[in-house]
């Protein structure tokens, strides 16, 4: 049922992994009470009907606010699954199509004025395009409720949404949605929103009725019905044109129609979470956005080699600032490292601070203590490699702890950052690696390493590669075979998790994949799958863990969310977690309900033999964090240079960095779960556990 004034009756057929489709498209009048009598004739003719024009629900965050008013006019309670308006599948699909969108397109969205006619029916599209700019404005009291009122950034949509939910549900359609009002006419309002913007997204109803004369260099998001309507924007001047209706077998697919064919393959497929039945079958189908470029400019004459800056082929960017220490001597690499207090407790164990405890607050005394530049605070010293190669490192501390890192603009830690490198540069240093949240806020280092007179390091290349390697030798210890395994990310879109599930897609039989961000999900999962195309057909995702936990051997888990995310009971009998999350994402009070699992931590370094590290940084003697290690690992190597910068962890430089530490004769330390050392009988049940399972497949 389209509620378009344009509509045009018409005959479809699309073929989707497991069904094949036909479709009719039948224009109705802008009328609830005939559209609530039209339902029940359609479903005797039809198996599902779908509605567009108008939508029964909003998904605002985790929440689903349903339309109780609308529901009980059109009696949408009785026809269960058979009823779609595209509102569950919007919040999937959608978003993934403008995710994938604003990666495709051929300019940034960076700073771009974005120009949303309705915020609420785009929540989740504007959830994602927030990342890249904060220049939204959403057009619910402009264009919907027509007050004349913007909704000027998405922090502001999320206040107002219940409200402006709760008006939406008060209120006749025709109030808020321009396909339920019966005037054909065009409209043009508010054109100043229009012309402030870089991009517009929205329904095609909204264009057509509130439009100015031009949209000349515009980028708009918009559903198409087919190609004829190109020419409405071509006419306008649009630069470039998204399609937010999937392409599917040569027709232009709605999506109320997309989510009522799903929903009734997952009936008959017995689905029990429908929502991660699309996730999984839009990634079968390997959707992808339609984009237009309707108004090409000319191309511009590109540079020539001669027109580029010469330099010589000696050049070292900043070579010329480091100067290397009498100290160290010429054999001995020195390299820097930042390290921060991770809670006010530890900031406590200082005299100064427990005087002023008495009569300051925490906040205030986090404050003043954030204002003093970092300093020397310990050395790592006689490190000597496997090779012969010989470095030591200084420990640099900055006083703030992790809560006050997270309070203050980037730009004040960068500045910090800077201080320390220009100061460990002329101590000899040539290298820096940053430590703990140093190296989460802002663009993870990026900004730093480009002011940087020394080279500049996360460190999070080793830590992957030692989480592997810790989750590989802990899997051996307890009789299980990772090749024949199956494994799970939780949190397997963000930096960490990305990666590690990039490089076990290479290990394992089975791969599961859980976050919360769909579009990112269904993203990661097609780059795995072209990356490694033997896990295709063995790769599932989802937004829950709780679907995965019985059935997965091996669980790293990277959420950075405030309450655990693993229920302990759901988890498979003999299963190993790698708990790398912070806060953690399992209990140790939990954990200890069960003796048949094992939660174990991200892989600390064992010290070559000699080495000396006088000072406590919360782990045993003689054993380093792995960001620290691969810091110690590049000046080893004389590798003075960025290395791990960004967010996006390259799975070359994490094989390249294992390889660089295995060169070394770098070894895991002892295998530790809640910060004690595993005992043998721990991996002796899980043995057991394995053995018998693998008997008793072979009996069987």
């Amino acid at each position: 049922m389209d509620l378009s004034p344009d509509a045009e009756r018409g005959h479809f057929s699309i073929e989707l992994p497991d069904a094949f489709v036909e479709w009719d498209r039948v224009p109705v009048r802008q009328n609830p009470d005939h559209i609530g009598q039209l339902i029940p004739q359609l479903l005797g003719e039809y198996d599902a009907v779908a509605m567009q024009g108008i939508s029964s629900s909003f998904r605002i965050g985790n929440r689903t606010y349903h339309n109780e008013h609308l529901r009980s006019q059109l009696k949408l309670d009785d026809y269960g699954d058979r009823f779609s308006d595209g509102s569950t599948l919007l919040a999937t699909l959608e978003r993934y199509i403008v995710q994938q969108a604003a990666e495709d397109l051929p300019f940034s969205f960076k700073g771009k004025s974005i120009l949303f006619f309705s915020g609420l029916n785009r929540y989740g599209s504007a959830e994602v395009l927030n990342k890249y700019t904060k220049k939204l404005v959403f057009g619910d009291m402009l264009y919907g409720f027509r007050l004349g009122i913007p909704i000027t950034s998405f922090h502001h949509l999320e206040n107002s949404a219940t409200q402006l939910v709760k008006a939406v549900m008060q209120a006749p359609a025709s109030w808020f949605w321009p396909a339920a009002r019966r005037s054909r006419r065009m409209m043009p309002r508010f054109q100043m929103y229009f012309k402030r913007s870089d991009i517009i997204i929205g329904g095609l109803s909204y264009f057509k009725r509130y439009k100015p004369d031009t949209l000349a260099g515009k980028t708009v998001f918009t559903n198409l019905r087919d190609e004829r309507d190109l020419q409405l924007f071509r006419e306008l001047d649009v630069e470039y044109l998204v399609s937010l209706s999937p392409k599917i077998s040569g027709v232009y697919t709605p999506v109320p129609v997309l989510e009522a064919a799903f929903k009734l393959c997952g009936t008959e497929s017995g689905n029990r979470d429908i929502e991660d039945f699309f996730l999984n079958i839009i990634h079968r189908m390997k959707l992808k956005p339609d984009i237009f470029h309707l108004r090409p400019h000319e191309e511009k004459e590109e540079l020539t080699a001669l027109q580029l800056p010469m330099l010589p082929e000696n050049f070292s960017p900043r070579e010329d600032v480091v100067e290397v220490a009498e100290e160290p001597g010429d054999d001995v690499a020195r390299f820097a490292f930042v390290i921060h207090p991770l809670t006010f407790s530890q900031v406590r164990r200082l005299r100064s601070v427990r005087t002023m405890s008495h009569f300051m607050p925490e906040r205030l005394i986090e404050d003043t203590l954030a204002q003093l530049k970092g300093f020397p605070c310990a050395m790592l010293k006689n490190v000597v490699s496997k090779t012969g190669a010989r470095a030591e490192g200084v420990l640099y501390a900055i006083p703030m702890t992790s809560r006050a890192i997270m309070r203050f603009p980037a730009e004040f830690l960068y500045k910090k950052l800077l201080q320390v490198a220009d100061i460990a540069s002329h101590k000899g240093c040539r290298i820096m690696g940053l430590g703990a949240y140093t190296s989460v806020v802002g663009d993870a280092g990026r900004t730093v390493s480009e002011r940087s007179p020394i080279g500049i390091t996360t460190g999070n290349s080793y830590t992957v590669a030692s989480t592997i390697r810790t989750m590989e030798v802990s899997a051996a210890r307890c009789s299980i075979d990772v090749g024949k395994s199956s494994a799970c990310v939780i949190g397997a879109t963000g930096s960490i998790g990305s990666i590690c599930a990039r490089l076990l897609a290479e290990k394992v039989d089975t791969l599961y994949l859980v976050s919360p961000r769909p579009e990112r999900l269904l993203a990661l999962s097609s780059l795995i799958e072209n990356e490694t195309p033997r896990i295709k057909g063995r790769l599932k995702i989802s937004r829950n863990a709780a679907d995965f936990l019985k059935v997965t051997d091996l669980i790293i888990t990277t959420t950075s969310a405030v309450d655990p995310v693993v229920d302990v009971t759901e988890l498979k009998p003999g299963s190993i977690v790698c708990d790398v999350a912070r806060p953690p994402d399992i209990r140790e009070e939990e954990a200890a309900q069960r003796n048949d699992i094992l939660v174990i931590e991200s892989g600390e370094i064992r010290l070559p033999e000699g080495a000396e590290l006088k000072y406590d940084i919360g782990l045993p003697p003689n054993t380093i964090y792995a960001c620290m290690a691969e810091t110690l690992l590049l000046a080893l190597e004389r590798r003075f240079e960025h290395y791990t910068i960004g967010r996006e962890i390259d799975p070359e430089k994490v094989k390249e960095i294992q390889a660089i530490g295995d060169k070394h004769g770098f070894e895991l330390a002892e295998i530790r779960s809640f910060g004690k050392v595993v005992p043998e009988e721990r991996f002796e049940r899980l043995r057991e556990i394995h053995v018998s399972r693998q008997n008793s497949s072979v009996a069987g």
